[in-house]
C-alpha cells in the first residue's frame, strides 16, 4: 500500500529496525497514530452462565440435528455437517432458534450421518457412521464432549458462557463465546497471517483485520485475523461469526482455549477432525470452498513497484527485465495510473501519463506480460467520483443515515465505499469490466480491512465492528462472482490484503501488508505465510524485498527474493529504493536472476501443487511438523518449511549468514542442485552451505520432482509439448513416494469440469536387490498436443545411475538404452515400469551437530531491566574454544566472546558491553559462529 508521509518514520530508520509495538493507519497530516480497531475501554462485568442444565430435547431425522433446551432459556443444536465435521450453535435465552447468515460456509449439511443416538439419564450421545461421537453431559451445565471413534477424547468443552456488559452500545458490547480444555502437549496453529511463531499456544489473539504500516517481527495482529484453529490433536475449530473477537489459545488459562464474540445473537463453531493436518485441511477447505486453479502466469515472476507513473514506463520495465535475463510474467500498477494518491475512488486512466491503455496492454500481453491494476475502498473527497457515490447512497454513513466522511484517512478526506450494497456492486463491476475489456488481466484490492475504518460507521449490514472482518471478502465476492458469470471460460486473479474464512474460493491471493525493509521484517514472513497456509489460504506470500521505510540492503534484496521464488507467489515490491532487480550489480543481480530462473524451472512441480491445493485443500507450503504432529521439536520450526511435499526450503534469514543449521524431519534428504545426501536417518539438524548465490533447497529421498527443461522468459513460453524432466531422487535405503504431476491449458476455469488436462503419476519403491523401481502411470490425457511432450528421466542421487524398462516393455523410444545418464522416452500412455540401478551415490561430509546458538529466529535472548546478561545457548560436539562475534546494525564487529568449553549444551553470556566495557546502545545485534548469525535484540541501554 502507498504511504507517501514518512516523516514519522524518520526515527524508525534510526533505532535500525527495532519492531513497533503499536504501529496503526495513519492521520493525515500527522505523524500520530490512531488504532480504528480500539473501542473506548469499559470494565469487564463478570462472566454469567449463558447455558444452563438439561431441560429437553427434540432430534431431527432428516438432518441429524440434536437441539436441546436448558435451563436458562438457552438453546444449544448439534449438526452433524459432513464426514468428520460437526456444527455447534448456542442461542440465548429468547433468540429464535435460526441460524445467521454465514460469509464463510459453502458446503451444505449431508443428509445421513447419523449412525445412532442416545439418551440415559446423565448424558446424550450423537454416533456419526464414521466414528465420531458427540456426548453431551445433562448437569449440573450441559457440556459438550467430542470423541473419537477409539473413544479417545478429542476435546471437552469448559462451562459455556458470557462476558456480559450493557448493550446496544458500541463501545459496551455484550460477548459470547466458549471454552475448550487443552492438553498439555497440543500445538495449535492457524489464526490467518500474524508474525509470531506459527504454534500460538500461550497467545491471545485479536480477530479483527488491522494494517500495521511497516510492521516487524512480533506483530500478533496483520490484515488477515482468522477464526480457525488446527491442533496437533486431530482437530480444528472454525467459528463461523465475523464480528470482532479474540481467541485465547492458553494465555490467561494455560489448560483452555477460549472464544469470545461481540454483540452476537447466536453463537456457531465447526469441530472439523481428521488423523492428520492434511484431512483436516481437507475437510475445513470443502466446508468454506476451495482456491480455483489460479492462471499458469501467477505462479511467474510478478514485478511491482510504488508506483509506475505512465505508460512509456511500464513497457520500459518490461524491456528492461527481458534484457536483464529476468524471466516476466506480471507488471502491477499502483494508484497512479488513475492520477494521484488525491484520486483514490477515480477508477477511470490518466490519460496525459497513459494515452493509450488498451495498446500498451496489448503490447505487454504480447511479449508474456499480464498487466494488474490496483482499486481501493476510498473515494477522495477530491475524487471526480465523490458526488456520485455520495449522492447514491454507495458509501457508509453516520448514525443519522448521512455519508460519513473518513477525515483521518492517511490521504486526506475520503467517503468509504459500502461493499455490502447492491448497488456498490452493480457500480464498482462496470468499471472493473470495462478494465478487463481493455486488456487488464487481474486486480489489486488495497486496503481492503478496511485500513481506516471508524468505528462510528454504519454499513448495511450493521456498524463497524459487526462488518469489518467481513468487508475483504464482500468486496471479493465481486470481483468473484460476475468474473464467473461473464468470462466463465477465464481464471480470476485478485491480489488482496485482507478477508475473512473462506476467502481462498474467490480466488484472493493475499500479501502481507506493508512490510517494513528489514531483516526483521523479512523474518516475519515464513510465520504468517505458514499461519496462512494452515488456515487454508495457500498462496500468502510478501512485498519481496521489503515494501516501506528500511534502507537499500543488498543482502537482504538477494536472500528476500531467494525466498519468495520458493513460496506460492514471487512479486518484488517496494517504494523508496528500487524493487527492479535489474538495478542490483553483481553478485547480486546474478543471485536473484539464478533463483528465478530455478522458480521457472519448477514450474511444473508448482503447478501441479496448485492443483492438490484446488482439488484438496493442500497448502502449497507447510510447516516442517505437517507430516508428524507429535514431533515436539518440528511443532517450533518456523525457520524453513516445505514447498510441497517434497521439497525442504532453508531461507537464509540473518545477514553475513553462510551457512544454515536446518532442523530436518525424519527420513533421508538430499540436496535439490546437487544430489549429495545431507542427511542419511533425519531427526537431526546439520549444517548445510548458504552462500549467497542460492537458499539451501533439499530434497526428501526418492521424491519425484517435475521441472520444464527449456528455459522460459514467461510462463507464456510453456506449452503442452515441452518436455518435462522428472528428477528422480531414488535411494534404496528410503521408504518409497508417490508425485503426480497435473497440467492443462494454463488458463481455462473449466478445465477440470471439461476434463481438458493431463495427470502423471511417478512412484518410486526401493526394492529388495537394491534398485529402485519407477513406475510411470498416466492418468486424465486431455490435451491435443499431450501425445508430443516427452520426458526426461534423471537420477541427481547417482551419479552413473542405469535407467532401463522393466519386464516385457520394449523401450521403443528411449535413448539411451543400456547405458548411464539421463533416459529420454516418449510421454507414456500406458503404465510403464523402470529400474534404477548403478547407486554411487555422492554424499556430502558426514553432518556433525553444529556448534550453534540456538533458537528460532524470533525467540530473541533480551536485556531487560531486571537481566544483567543474555544467554547465548549452544552445542558442542566436542571440547575445545568457542568464539562468537557480536556485530551491530551497521556490520561492526562490537565484542569478540571466547570461552573453552566442554563438549554438549553450553551457554555464552554477553553483559550489553562492547569490548572496552561501554555500555551499548539499544538495538539489535548479531551473533555469528562459524557462518552461522541469530539476532539478538537489545531492549535497553
Amino acid at each position: 500500500m502507498p504511504h507517501l508521509s514518512v516523516r514519522s518514520w524518520l526515527l524508525l530508520g534510526l533505532l535500525a529496525g527495532l519492531p513497533l509495538s503499536t504501529a496503526r493507519a495513519q492521520w493525515a497530516g500527522d505523524s500520530r497514530f490512531r488504532d480504528f480497531s480500539a473501542r473506548p475501554a469499559v470494565p469487564l462485568a463478570p462472566a454469567a452462565p449463558l447455558v444452563g442444565a438439561y431441560r429437553s430435547h427434540t432430534y431431527a431425522d432428516y438432518d441429524g440435528a440434536l437441539t436441546i433446551r436448558t435451563a436458562t432459556g438457552a438453546t444449544v443444536r448439534v449438526r452433524p455437517w459432513a464426514a468428520g465435521v460437526v456444527r455447534v450453535e448456542v442461542y440465548p435465552d429468547g433468540q429464535a432458534v435460526r441460524p445467521d447468515s454465514s460469509f464463510s460456509v459453502v458446503q451444505p449439511n449431508a443428509p445421513n450421518l447419523v449412525a445412532d443416538t442416545y439418551s440415559t439419564m446423565a448424558t446424550l450421545e450423537v454416533v456419526l457412521r464414521d466414528g465420531l461421537r458427540v456426548s453431551i453431559r445433562k448437569e449440573p451445565v450441559l457440556r459438550l464432549t467430542f470423541l473419537t471413534a477409539a473413544g479417545d477424547t478429542l476435546l471437552t468443552e469448559t462451562t459455556p458462557g458470557a462476558t456480559r456488559r450493557p448493550a446496544g452500545s458500541v463501545a459496551a458490547a455484550p460477548e459470547l463465546g466458549f471454552g475448550f480444555r487443552l492438553t498439555p502437549t497440543e500445538h495449535l496453529y492457524g489464526t490467518g497471517a500474524r508474525a509470531i511463531p506459527t504454534d500460538r499456544r500461550g497467545r491471545r489473539l485479536r480477530l479483527y483485520n488491522e494494517a500495521h504500516y511497516s510492521y516487524q517481527n512480533g506483530e500478533s495482529t496483520l490484515n488477515v485475523a482468522l477464526p480457525v484453529v488446527i491442533s496437533s490433536r486431530g482437530y480444528g475449530l472454525f467459528v463461523d461469526n465475523h464480528t470482532a473477537g479474540y481467541f485465547d489459545l492458553g494465555a490467561a488459562n494455560p489448560t483452555e482455549l477460549r472464544y469470545g464474540g461481540e454483540e452476537l445473537n447466536q453463537l456457531a463453531y465447526y469441530l472439523v477432525t481428521g488423523p492428520s493436518y492434511q484431512q483436516v485441511l481437507s475437510r475445513y477447505t470443502a466446508l468454506t470452498g476451495r482456491q480455483p486453479l489460479p492462471p499458469r502466469w501467477a505462479l511467474g515472476l510478478i514485478q511491482s513497484r510504488f508506483g509506475y507513473k505512465t505508460q512509456a514506463e511500464m513497457l520500459t520495465v518490461a524491456r528492461r527485465m527481458r534484457a536483464a535475463g529476468f524471466p516476466l510474467d506480471g507488471l502491477v500498477l499502483d494508484l497512479y495510473w488513475f492520477g494521484t494518491t488525491k484520486d483514490q475512488g477515480n477508477l477511470s486512466w490518466q490519460r496525459d501519463s497513459f494515452p493509450d491503455p488498451p495498446r500498451m496492454m496489448r503490447e505487454l500481453q504480447a511479449t508474456g506480460v499480464n498487466t494488474v491494476l490496483i482499486s481501493e475502498p476510498y473515494v477522495m473527497r477530491a475524487s471526480t467520483n465523490d458526488a456520485f457515490v455520495r449522492r447514491n447512497g454507495l458509501v457508509g454513513t453516520d448514525s443519522a443515515g448521512r455519508p460519513f466522511t473518513v477525515s483521518s484517512f492517511w490521504a486526506g478526506p475520503a467517503s468509504l465505499l459500502d461493499m455490502f450494497k447492491p448497488a456498490t456492486d452493480a457500480w464498482l463491476w462496470k468499471s472493473y469490466k470495462t478494465r478487463i475489456e481493455e486488456g487488464a488481466n487481474g486486480f489489486w484490492s488495497d486496503l481492503g480491512e478496511p485500513e481506516n475504518h471508524p468505528i462510528e460507521i454504519r454499513h448495511r449490514l450493521g456498524y463497524t465492528r459487526r462488518v469489518h472482518n467481513a468487508y475483504g471478502m464482500a468486496w471479493a465476492q465481486i470481483y468473484a462472482k460476475h468474473f464467473a458469470t461473464e468470462y466463465p471460460d477465464r481464471r480470476l486473479f485478485n491480489l488482496a490484503r485482507s478477508g475473512w474464512a473462506g476467502m481462498q474460493r474467490l480466488s484472493v491471493f493475499p500479501w502481507s501488508g506493508d512490510i517494513h525493509r528489514s531483516w526483521s521484517g523479512f523474518q516475519a514472513q515464513v510465520p504468517i505465510m505458514l499461519g496462512m497456509a494452515m488456515s487454508g489460504v495457500g498462496y500468502a506470500h510478501s512485498d519481496a524485498g521489503g515494501f516501506c521505510v528500511g534502507p537499500q540492503d543488498n543482502e537482504l534484496y538477494v536472500r528476500w527474493l531467494q525466498h519468495a521464488a520458493l513460496s506460492p507467489i514471487l512479486r518484488p515490491h517496494g517504494e523508496g529504493v528500487p524493487p527492479e532487480p535489474y538495478f542490483y550489480a553483481d553478485p547480486y543481480r546474478t543471485a536473484v536472476r539464478e533463483a528465478a530462473r530455478e522458480r521457472y524451472r519448477l514450474l511444473p512441480y508448482l503447478y501441479a501443487l496448485a492443483w492438490q491445493n484446488s482439488t484438496k485443500g493442500t497448502p502449497l507450503v507447510r510447516p516442517l511438523g505437517f507430516d508428524d504432529p507429535t514431533d515436539p521439536v518440528l511443532a517450533h520450526a518456523d525457520d524453513a518449511y516445505f514447498l510441497g511435499p517434497d521439497l525442504l526450503v532453508a531461507p537464509v534469514l540473518n545477514p553475513g549468514q553462510r551457512r544454515r543449521a536446518v532442523t530436518l524431519p525424519t527420513g533421508r534428504w538430499f540436496d535439490f542442485r546437487t544430489g549429495t545426501l545431507v542427511s542419511a536417518r533425519g531427526r537431526e539438524t546439520v549444517t548445510v552451505p548458504a552462500p549467497l548465490a542460492h537458499t539451501p533447497l533439499l530434497a526428501r529421498a526418492n521424491a519425484v520432482v517435475p521441472t520444464v527443461r527449456k528455459a522460459l522468459t514467461s510462463t507464456a513460453d510453456y506449452s503442452p509439448a515441452d518436455t518435462i524432466t522428472l528428477r528422480v531422487f531414488a535411494d534404496p535405503a528410503a521408504p518409497g513416494q508417490t508425485f503426480t504431476l497435473y497440467d492443462d491449458d494454463g488458463h481455462d476455469a473449466r478445465a477440470l469440469s471439461k476434463g481438458t488436462f493431463q495427470t502423471l503419476t511417478a512412484t518410486t519403491r526401493p526394492l529388495p536387490d537394491g534398485r529402485v523401481e519407477l513406475l510411470l502411470t498416466p492418468g486424465a490425457a486431455g490435451l491435443p498436443a499431450g501425445a508430443k511432450r516427452r520426458l526426461v528421466v534423471q537420477v541427481p542421487t547417482a551419479r552413473r545411475a542405469r535407467i532401463e524398462p522393466a519386464g516385457s516393455a520394449s523401450g521403443k523410444g528411449m535413448q539411451p538404452q543400456g547405458g548411464t545418464g539421463p533416459l529420454e522416452m516418449p510421454w507414456p500412455t500406458a503404465p510403464v515400469v523402470l529400474l534404477i540401478s548403478g547407486f554411487d551415490q555422492q554424499t556430502a561430509p558426514p553432518a556433525e551437530t553444529p556448534v550453534a546458538v540456538l533458537g528460532a529466529p524470533d525467540n530473541y535472548a533480551r536485556l531487560a531491566a531486571d537481566m544483567a546478561t543474555i544467554n547465548l545457548p549452544l552445542t558442542r560436539t566436542m571440547p575445545g574454544e568457542t568464539m562468537i562475534t557480536l556485530r551491530n546494525a551497521r556490520n561492526e564487529v562490537v565484542r569478540t566472546l571466547r570461552a573453552q568449553q566442554a563438549a554438549g549444551a553450553q551457554q555464552l553470556t554477553w553483559d550489553g558491553r562492547d569490548g572496552a566495557g561501554r555500555n551499548l546502545p539499544a538495538g539489535f545485534y548479531f551473533a555469528a559462529l562459524d557462518g552461522q548469525v541469530v539476532r539478538i535484540a537489545k531492549l535497553r541501554e
